[in-house]
């Protein structure tokens, strides 16, 4: 809670507390006090103060009118119910917090900046009409001069809030007017910051599957305070709502999964033995094949080099040409979340310059990622499967996961840069930033128990540790100092409790 909604509250308290000891006039004034405060609040787009805020205007409507209950029993039955309403205008600031942003604990000042792409080499991808071109957005983070007179960033922008917060929140099964405030949380970037120093490594990620491309931004805020410049892509109609300055937006496209890969995906998932795998892979491979999760796989491969190609030529604007100035290329890393973070594997993989990749409870859909080693040092947190499967189906043995098949070879160990750990307590969306948007978590299951803090700190210590260790060739105690702060951070070895 803010403290212009804290004073909100405490004035509508007030008012009741005066016109409960016969003091009409001071209550009144502190009635119109408390409405003129939460109708500020209101236009900053805490939306949890409207209940104060009917509560001050009825309130300081009756006391304007004066005394209008004679009888004892009324005045105590309308006090009553003042303070009742006192009490429960403050419900929703517990179950949809006006949350702060962990401070990130780098040397660095940050910025951050948002451009848009359009690929005129691209037609027709996805929903996109046949003479339609691919667009995309990055949202930038970065190291930054100190000093300057730019404003901090909002989680969200306010001109797009009441259309983008309600897309997220649509897509997390949460009613659209939930996360209208997130355009007044102020994050530690600032907007359009100057860029900072040279030589800055690059991580790339991509979002999850109808998220967006701030979803993680206490990582990236981290990791721009430690010296990474940090691209977030977002990818239209796999993504939550995007707008465009120029008035072009497109909202999520319903995933339609064929029956074909249902029934291939799930007799995979059931069976997580190596011998099963391969009796049952081809019918997989080929169901894949004609699945619009390939159709989107392509889109977002071609989405990523795209626009690591276009940074590189320092477009489309004078800023990301100094940012891209500010950052050493030949140093990149890939990362994601959920489909996201098999993009961001599978991008490595065909990228010569990654030199690692992070999935934050990734996975893959492509056939061709299967059976074969990333070659590459990977970072896989993963949720806790047991108790929160990610699939329907999917055996509780915290031995086996169905991700253990990609990016590694089935007959052989997994490598030994290849880092794998469940955590425990978490479900699948405590890998975004909606863990710490609800108090109510809907349906438990994607989120599971983890406190947000947690959460936080071991998505950003073991993401922080890994990339320093194989992008910078630093010492960082990876992965037994992060483990050592987090046991719930369990690790995993593939093919250690698999049949074979």
């Amino acid at each position: 809670m803010y403290p212009i909604d804290v004073a909100a509250l405490l004035l509508l308290g007030s008012a009741a507390a005066l016109s409960a000891i016969g003091r009409r006039r001071p209550a009144l004034l502190a009635a119109l006090a408390a409405l003129g405060t939460s109708l500020a609040a209101l236009a900053l787009y805490h939306w949890q103060v409207a209940p104060a805020t009917a509560i001050a205007a009825v309130a300081a409507a009756c006391l304007w009118r004066g005394p209008a209950w004679r009888r004892r029993w009324m005045r105590i039955a309308v006090h009553t119910a003042f303070a009742l309403g006192i009490l429960g205008a403050a419900i929703p600031y517990y179950l949809f917090p006006l949350f702060s942003l962990p401070a990130p604990d780098g040397r660095y000042p940050i910025g951050t900046t948002r451009i848009e792409l359009i690929d005129a080499g691209r037609h027709g991808v996805l929903e996109d009409g046949a003479a339609e071109r691919r667009r995309v957005t990055v949202q930038l983070w970065y190291p930054a001069s100190p000093g300057g007179h730019h404003p901090l960033a909002r989680y969200l922008p306010r001109d797009t809030v009441a259309t983008d917060a309600g897309s997220i929140a649509r897509n997390a099964l949460h009613r659209p007017f939930e996360l209208l405030h997130l355009a007044a949380v102020p994050t530690h970037a600032r907007l359009d910051a100057e860029p900072a120093g040279s030589g800055h490594p690059l991580f790339v990620f991509n979002h999850g599957y109808t998220m967006y491309p701030a979803q993680n931004t206490p990582l990236f805020e981290r990791l721009a305070s430690h010296g990474y410049v940090v691209a977030s892509i977002g990818h239209p109609y796999d993504s939550a709502r995007q707008q465009f300055a120029d008035g072009w937006s497109r909202e999520t496209t319903p995933l339609v999964v064929s029956p074909a890969m249902i029934e291939a995906l799930g007799a995979l998932v059931q069976d997580q033995s190596a011998k099963g795998w391969r009796r049952r892979f081809p019918a997989y491979a080929e169901a894949a094949a004609k699945d619009r999760l390939m159709r989107s796989t392509e889109a977002w491969l071609a989405d990523t080099r795209f626009a690591l190609a276009t940074l590189q030529r320092g477009r489309p604007s004078p800023l990301a040409a100094r940012i891209a100035s500010s950052t050493d290329f030949s140093r990149l890393a890939f990362g994601g979340m959920s489909f996201g973070g098999g993009i961001a594997a599978q991008a490595c993989v065909q990228e010569p310059r990654c030199r690692a990749a992070i999935s934050l409870d990734g996975v893959t859909y492509d056939p061709r990622m299967f059976d074969r080693a990333a070659g590459r040092p990977m970072l896989w947190l993963q949720s806790d499967w047991p108790r929160y499967p990610l699939y329907p189906n999917q055996p509780r043995d915290p031995h086996t996961h169905p991700m253990d098949f990609a990016f590694r070879s089935w007959t052989a160990p997994a490598a030994p840069d290849d880092f794998r750990f469940r955590v425990e307590g978490s479900g699948h969306l405590a890998f975004t930033d909606l863990i710490r948007m609800f108090r109510h978590r809907t349906p438990p299951a994607l989120y599971g128990t983890i406190p947000a803090a947690e959460m936080d700190g071991v998505i950003g210590d073991f993401s922080l540790g890994f990339l320093d260790r194989f992008v910078e060739g630093r010492d960082t105690g990876f992965p037994q100092a992060q483990q050592s702060r987090y046991p719930s951070a369990v690790r995993h070895l593939p093919g250690t409790g698999a049949p074979r």
